[in-house]
C-alpha cells in the first residue's frame, strides 16, 4: 500500500502564493489523516548531485523539484503534489497501487504528468527516474541551460521500458505493469462532465521557457492571470487544454493581464 503521506516542493525566496494555499486547504479537507512534508531549502541543500546543484544555482527552483519528488517518493514512499494541484475526493482507492499517475492534457497534447504521482518506497519505476536525473547537466558544455521537461523526460522512459507510445487510452487506466498505472486525464488533471476526478492540476506554469504565467484569481468558470514573456517575441499563450482567452489588457511591455475562460476548448491565441 502507498503510505498517507504527500509530499510538495517549495524552495527559492519566494513567500507562498495564495494558490499553494489554497490547494493545501485542499489536501486538508480530503486527506484529514495524512502526513504533509515540505521539501524546501534546508532539505535540498543537502542533495549533491550536479543537476540540482545546477538549478539551484541558476534559480531554476522547479528543475531542482524534479529531482526532490523523486528522491521523497523513492525513500518514504507517498504521493506527490504540485503546489497548484487542488484535491477534489479522497484518493484511497489508488492506495492500493504500488506506482500510480495520471495524463495530462496541454495546449492539445497528451502525455503522462508529473504534477501527481503516487509510489511505494523504493519503487523500482521512480528509482529508474531517479537515476537517470544522477547522470544529467542542466548546463551543456556551451553554458546553455537544457530546460527539457520532466514530463518529457517521463514519456520517454515510459516508451523505453514499457513500451507506452500514442495514441493513450482516453477512458480506461493504463497498465504498465500488474501493479502500476496511468489514469485518464480526468482522474488528476483536468475534470470532463459525469466522469470521476480527483485532483485539477491548475497549469501555474512557473517552469515555462516563453511566458511565465501567474494565475491572480480563481473564480467561477474564469482564471484571472498575468503573463510575463520572457522573450519578448509573439507566440502563443501557454493555455491548458480546456481554456480560452475571454479578455487581454497589456500592463507594459512583457506583461499582459488576461481573463480565461474555463471548460472551453480552444486553439491557441497567437499574441500580437
Amino acid at each position: 500500500m502507498i503510505p498517507k503521506i504527500i509530499h510538495y516542493v517549495w524552495i527559492g525566496d519566494a513567500p507562498k502564493n495564495e494558490l499553494l494555499l489554497r490547494c493545501i486547504e485542499s489536501w486538508k479537507k480530503y486527506l484529514p489523516d495524512y502526513e504533509f512534508k515540505e521539501w524546501g531549502n534546508s532539505q535540498i541543500d543537502g542533495i549533491d548531485i550536479p543537476y540540482v546543484r545546477q538549478a539551484l544555482e541558476h534559480r531554476k527552483w522547479a528543475f531542482a523539484s524534479d529531482y526532490m519528488r523523486l528522491y521523497a517518493l523513492h525513500r518514504y514512499g507517498g504521493f506527490y503534489f504540485d503546489s497548484d494541484l487542488e484535491v477534489t475526493a479522497d484518493i484511497e482507492p489508488f492506495r492500493e497501487h504500488d506506482f500510480v499517475a495520471g495524463f495530462e492534457e496541454y495546449q492539445g497534447n497528451r502525455y503522462p504528468m508529473s504534477a501527481f504521482i503516487g509510489a511505494v518506497p523504493n519503487n523500482a519505476i521512480i528509482g529508474d527516474l531517479l537515476a537517470e536525473y544522477a547522470s544529467l547537466s542542466l548546463v551543456d558544455r556551451n553554458g546553455n541551460l537544457d530546460l527539457t521537461a520532466n514530463t518529457k523526460r517521463m514519456t520517454l522512459y515510459y516508451a523505453r521500458r514499457f513500451g507506452l507510445k500514442k495514441p493513450y487510452k482516453t477512458d480506461e487506466p493504463t497498465a504498465l505493469d500488474s501493479c502500476s498505472f496511468i489514469y485518464p486525464v480526468h482522474y488528476f488533471c483536468t475534470p470532463a462532465p459525469h466522469k470521476k476526478n480527483f485532483t485539477i492540476h491548475h497549469f501555474n506554469g512557473s517552469w515555462l521557457d516563453g511566458y511565465a504565467r501567474r494565475n491572480v484569481l480563481n473564480m467561477s468558470g474564469y482564471t484571472l492571470c498575468v503573463f510575463k514573456d520572457r522573450k519578448k517575441a509573439n507566440r502563443s499563450l501557454p493555455l491548458t487544454y480546456n481554456e480560452s482567452l475571454a479578455m487581454m489588457l497589456p500592463l507594459g511591455f512583457d506583461l499582459r493581464l488576461a481573463l480565461l475562460r474555463k471548460g472551453t476548448s480552444r486553439q491557441p491565441f497567437k499574441v500580437c
